[in-house]
């Protein structure tokens, strides 16, 4: 574990113990709060995590990461029913926000409609309220619950809270984060958000029988709330890894009934933190059935919507708005020099045309595509360490991969070797090595295969893969 990573991990640790005080209805705040989004604007304490002398500032030094997960075991187990609700008859709720990518046929092909229910955040505009002031809408074809729906009452709660936080930032004047301005405002106010959810969330389960809760992360406070609650009364609750295990930050604490992981990756690093193999299932992620089923879109159509020239091979370079935009720039520097190709430019999370489809007149924009219509009628690509990478690979696509490593990396593409490269020229001159030398083009072939089978070991349908789970959890 490198400085930066054990001083955010004590930090944190710090900040739990710290406030662990302020609790409502048997929670406490802080193993709650999402405490990035406290500390993401502070530039000079996010410097600060680089350098040794930090530690001095602490009160815990975490030395392993598992001393974290250790804490949120406890935690969890004083709210944890010893035994499982076995409620059959119950719903399986899907707690839905921008990170579950559940593909439509998925709900349609692995889901009882009848025993499915879909609960949100909602907002102060939802309309068609039911008789018990609950909103009643469709997503999926699945009737939804919005929290923000449920009636209650927590000002005078809120005020209490909020009141003894003030206190306590009182007590810690001198502290280097506590007394930043900015972190009070954003803790007050996410006391506020915090109340208001566990209250709407109680409120939620005692409306409706839930057997089975599955979220996209445990880490916002809404999906960790609903979690927590529905940990109190026994039920079992599945996390669905949302994206590739990169930033370390994401992914612990693990406090799910059981973690649905894309791979051997993820197991063998969650036993490293001291999670029990029993509590992670290799279950894939069914957005990722896309990439085993035909796409939908002719080449020849896809060719003539983006304007590209049909006699020649297509790259597509995945970036994300301008960031590393000169890296870019030099990596299509250096294969056009050599090679003749179309080059797509896929920005994510946007669709309008990249400002290097203006610089090169070969750049094109993959406007409205979607990824699975793309890459089956594309050569190669090359991306930035995201989960499209993993995606590529299962649509039996060549990947070269520019670095950008963050001090919290776990290393997950580390074993594709030189197929990632840090330097734009470097890995550019790669990718001509792959269109002009046929025994690379086959190690990297190699590579791939040698990846997956640790990554992504099981090619049956992940929709299919889920619903078994989430039958044996309930019954």
């Amino acid at each position: 574990m490198n400085t930066y990573v054990k001083n955010y991990w004590s930090l944190y640790l710090d900040f739990l113990r710290d406030f662990q005080k302020l609790n409502y209805r048997g929670f406490s705040l802080s193993f709650i709060c999402h405490f990035p989004s406290l500390i993401r604007k502070n530039t000079v304490l996010w410097k600060d995590l680089y350098d040794d002398k930090f530690t001095a500032r602490l009160k815990n030094e975490v030395k392993d990461q598992q001393e974290i997960q250790e804490v949120f075991n406890n935690y969890m187990q004083s709210h944890k029913k010893k035994q499982l609700v076995k409620g059959k008859n119950g719903k399986i709720v899907v707690n839905y926000d921008t990170i579950l990518r559940f593909p439509a046929k998925t709900f349609d092909d692995y889901f009882d409609r009848s025993k499915t229910m879909i609960v949100m955040a909602g907002s102060k505009n939802n309309k068609k309220k039911s008789s018990s002031g609950v909103t009643k809408r469709t997503l999926f074809n699945l009737q939804v619950n919005y929290l923000s729906n449920y009636k209650i009452d927590t000002k005078k709660a809120i005020i209490r809270l909020q009141n003894q936080a003030k206190s306590m930032f009182k007590t810690y004047k001198n502290h280097h984060l506590y007394k930043d301005a900015n972190f009070q405002t954003l803790f007050l106010k996410k006391i506020a958000e915090i109340v208001n959810c566990i209250e709407r969330s109680i409120h939620f389960y005692d409306e409706v029988l839930v057997s089975c809760l599955l979220v996209a992360s445990t880490h916002s406070y809404i999906s960790r709330i609903l979690l927590l609650v529905a940990a109190e009364r026994g039920i079992p609750t599945i996390c669905i890894q949302h994206g590739i295990l990169a930033n370390e930050f994401g992914f612990i604490p693990k406090i799910a009934t059981i973690d649905a992981v894309y791979g051997n990756y993820e197991v063998e690093w969650y036993k490293r933190l001291g999670v029990s193999k029993k509590t992670v299932a290799i279950t894939g992620h069914p957005r990722f059935d896309q990439a085993f089923q035909p796409s939908t879109v002719k080449k020849s159509t896809f060719y003539k919507q983006l304007g590209l020239d049909k006699n020649k091979k297509t790259i597509m370079i995945v970036v994300r708005g301008n960031r590393d935009i000169a890296k870019w720039r030099i990596l299509i520097d250096t294969i056009s020099k050599r090679l003749h190709l179309n080059i797509v430019i896929k920005d994510y999370p946007i669709k309008t045309p990249h400002d290097l489809t203006k610089e090169f007149p070969f750049v094109y924009s993959s406007q409205d595509y979607d990824l699975y219509d793309i890459l089956p009628n594309v050569d190669v690509i090359v991306s930035y360490p995201s989960t499209v990478c993993l995606e590529t690979m299962l649509a039996k696509k060549p990947l070269f991969v520019l670095e950008k490593k963050l001090p919290s990396y776990t290393g997950y593409y580390n074993s594709l070797d030189d197929l990632v490269q840090k330097d734009p020229k470097k890995l550019g001159e790669l990718v001509i090595k792959y269109f002009t030398d046929l025994n690379y083009k086959n190690k990297v072939e190699e590579k791939k295969e040698n990846f997956l089978r640790v990554a992504y070991p099981d090619f049956s349908m992940s929709g299919e893969r889920l619903k078994r789970l989430i039958s044996r959890l309930i019954s």
